[in-house]
């Protein structure tokens, strides 16, 4: 078979990827998994509960994903088979073992894209209320965002700004942009975080739209990102989904942080779906109720921001034909952006959404693996340092040849 391969971890290192153990039997899957009809050990469940990373326990007992999951080709559509990781997929051009024919090849590169994101904080006077350890959440939230801006800072593939809202005098004063999306700007968000929080009204609609308004977040070379974070519900009358769907509409996808038991549960979940970054699991946006809760949903939006974007540098030849799997697990191709990823022309980027990106936001280290041809389980991958490689896999080169510095070897 023939197959176009790209690698890359969510640290952005190239390395070796794992892959789903092919299996005859459970005796060679590891503890607590299960060899699948279809030859490959997963994991062994009863509920969904036992699974985590978003899948869901399928009728053969095996964690799969929670969209298109199957163990074998026949839980799945016709026309479709049972993708390595347990996701009913299309299979291009042929069957997933029809040989070169079905696959084609080209080498290219790709790398992670680099990432603006524009933090938008709630600076209404209820963050002033104490939560724990005589805090308020105004201080934990202000040190929450120093610490990830300060672990981030020189760092030019994940680009920092600051918005903060209600203002006074105006109860519903949306703010403006306190330190403009750049690299380097740890120190000036620092600086512009008042000592305390002292506005009057929750504007997040109103606050959304000077974000969008703002000329901050339209840079087509790198992802772009809001960072919503409040502990309280829209009071001044704007329409944050409608607001989130329109960032999301212009590129711009919105991270949204719950902080404390104020929050509007179900109106911050529409915003997640909305804006591109629900997350799998209950509620669907990053729920915080403590300092290290909140501390690590910024670093895992971090994480996420910096991971969940890459850029092909040569086009495929058939976007219809790529595969995408992480940590092994294949993800359905999503148009509607919410549960799996989607290949946009502009910018030539595959982007991993919901539960894909999940995954890489928090597991440091997590592969990204993306296929060209036909999903295939059998491949390893090797890539020289820094940078992301693709290549022809199995048979021949087909007269591309191979970098000199350590690319795809072939496996026969």
């Amino acid at each position: 078979m023939r197959a176009l391969l790209l690698c890359v971890s969510a640290g952005l290192l190239i390395s070796a990827c794992g892959q789903a153990p092919r299996c005859t039997s459970a005796a060679q899957c590891g503890s607590g998994h299960l060899c699948a009809p279809s030859g490959i050990c997963l994991k062994a469940c009863q509920t969904a509960a036992q699974c985590g990373g978003g899948q869901t326990c399928s009728t053969h007992g095996v964690c799969v994903s929670p969209t298109t999951g199957c163990a074998v080709s026949s839980d799945c559509a016709a026309g479709q088979i049972c993708a390595p990781g347990g996701t009913c997929m299309t299979s291009g051009t042929g069957p997933v073992d029809a040989g070169p024919a079905a696959c084609g090849g080209q080498k290219f590169e790709a790398t992670a894209t680099a990432a603006n994101v524009l933090i938008v904080l709630d600076h209404s006077c209820s963050m002033q209320e104490v939560i724990a350890n005589s805090q308020s959440k105004w201080d934990t939230a202000t040190q929450a965002v120093r610490n990830v801006t300060a672990q981030n800072a020189g760092n030019d593939k994940l680009h920092f700004g600051l918005q903060i809202f209600s203002l006074n005098p105006n109860a519903c004063n949306p703010g403006r942009i306190d330190v403009p999306v750049g690299g380097s700007t740890a120190g000036a968000i620092s600086s512009a975080l008042p000592s305390t929080a002292e506005g009057n009204a929750t504007p997040i609609g109103a606050a959304l739209h000077v974000a969008a308004t703002s000329g901050q977040l339209t840079d087509p070379t790198r992802a772009n990102y809001v960072l919503l974070i409040t502990d309280g519900m829209e009071n001044c009358g704007g329409a944050p989904v409608a607001e989130v769907d329109g960032l999301f509409g212009r590129g711009v996808r919105t991270y949204t942080v719950g902080f404390g038991s104020d929050v509007d549960v179900n109106r911050l979940s529409q915003m997640a779906i909305k804006g591109g970054t629900a997350r799998a699991n209950t509620p669907r946006y990053f729920q915080a109720d403590n300092t290290a809760e909140l501390q690590g949903a910024l670093n895992a939006i971090a994480s996420g921001a910096a991971s969940c974007d890459f850029t092909l540098t040569s086009t495929p030849p058939n976007p219809s034909k790529l595969y995408v799997a992480v940590d092994g697990q294949f993800f359905p191709h999503d148009p509607s952006r919410v549960a799996g990823w989607d290949y946009q022309a502009a910018g030539n980027r595959v982007t991993l959404y919901g539960p894909a990106c999940d995954i890489v936001s928090q597991r440091p280290g997590a592969k990204v693996t993306i296929v060209y041809g036909c999903p295939d389980d059998t491949i390893t991958e090797i890539g020289p340092g820094g940078r992301l490689d693709a290549g022809i896999v199995g048979g021949t080169d087909g007269g591309f040849g191979w970098p000199s510095d350590g690319g795809i070897p072939e496996i026969n």
